[in-house]
């Protein structure tokens, strides 16, 4: 049984770790749309392209809103990781992680 509960905990703390490592490949994706929108927002305010600059303001807020959100999700899978070796429970509470192998999000998209 012990065995059993450390192969669930070695799983679970690599779910998080696979977690982590999604949520910051889609952070420094996100960072590269960001720096690309307020390049496209500049250009376009020197041009004098009023159009062309309001929806390049409003990519550069949802590319605000998807690297907050990436961000959150990396911050509590690091939270997820650091947590346990604090507790009395540790293999425990990564066996518990075993469900985040299920957490599937979309490719980061270019």
């Amino acid at each position: 049984m012990r065995f059993i509960l450390l192969v669930f905990a070695f799983l679970g703390f690599v779910g998080a770790l696979r977690l982590a490592g999604r949520a910051l490949l889609r952070l420094l994706a996100r960072g590269v749309e960001a720096f690309i929108a307020s390049e496209a927002s500049r250009t376009h305010a020197r041009r004098g392209d009023i159009t062309a600059l309001q929806a390049a303001d409003e990519m550069r807020a949802a590319t605000r809103r998807n690297r907050v959100q990436a961000l959150a999700i990396f911050a509590g899978s690091v939270a997820l990781l650091a947590v346990p070796p604090f507790t009395p429970w540790t293999a425990v509470l990564y066996a518990c992680y075993l469900p985040l192998w299920l957490v599937q999000r979309s490719p980061v998209r270019g």
